[in-house]
């Protein structure tokens, strides 16, 4: 099964999150970083389609918690991550969600050091090279969340796959459905579970979650009502040390 999706032109491009608007605490830990929340960026209709390609040919099965890139490692933890899960590699439909993406991620397309951004991939003063977006991850990790499912408080993994992409920044497509209460992305703060702050992302139909995954801890909070899909994957992006020279 291939995936169709129509060129949707003269998007307005998304502007980052205000973490003015965030708890003081939350807006102190994270001021400066990279994350955007972007509705409508894909209709019921598509949403329904990308749904269709996963269960085209796969079947709904418990998500693992990976600890590297090989098959086996992983292993399965429900007190921590309590979902199902299709694993969809795809290359074709990957570029076509990249494309629909682009246009909301200029900032991101080529990072360096002195650059707005360049803390997307590095701590401050320390980026090496420059880093070129290339593409989405063709890894699509496909996820269904019924009542009482969640995935407890986590930084994404950097993944460095073995020809040279790097992955440094999440996407996450909430693919619906109408009517789910619960299941929000919720950003948290640092320090102790009982003193922190939050900031809640509902998994909208359509709407599309961008963040940077150093450092920024989130969680995906239980499903009260309904059934929560969504769609995640990584902007990936090529270092060129060369530059450094």
């Amino acid at each position: 099964m291939k995936l169709t999706l129509d060129p949707k032109p003269d998007q307005a491009p998304a502007p980052v999150f205000d973490w003015s608007t965030t708890p003081a605490r939350l807006a102190r830990d994270y001021d400066g970083f990279y994350v955007k929340v972007i509705d409508d960026v894909f209709s019921p209709e598509e949403c329904a389609a990308l749904i269709a390609l996963a269960e085209s040919d796969a079947k709904w099965a418990q998500a693992a918690v990976h600890y590297g890139l090989a098959a086996h490692q992983q292993y399965v933890d429900t007190e921590y991550r309590n979902s199902e899960r299709i694993l969809r590699f795809d290359h074709d439909a990957s570029e076509k969600i990249y494309q629909r993406l682009l246009p909301h991620v200029q900032e991101l397309v080529e990072l360096k050091k002195g650059g707005p951004w360049a803390s997307v991939v590095a701590p401050s003063g320390r980026i090496e090279g420059t880093w070129r977006l290339i593409g989405i991850n063709e890894r699509l990790s496909y996820l269904r969340y019924g009542i009482g499912n969640y995935f407890r408080d986590h930084c994404d993994g950097q993944l460095e796959l073995p020809d040279g992409r790097k992955s440094r920044v999440t996407v996450q497509i909430y693919l619906g459905d109408d009517g789910v209460e619960g299941g929000a992305t919720r950003i948290t703060s640092l320090g102790s579970a009982k003193s922190r702050a939050y900031h809640d992302v509902e998994p909208k139909k359509g709407r599309v979650l961008i963040f940077q995954q150093r450092g920024l801890w989130h969680s995906g909070e239980d499903v009260t009502k309904g059934t929560k899909y969504t769609l995640r994957s990584d902007f990936m992006f090529r270092q060129d040390l060369s530059e450094d020279e």
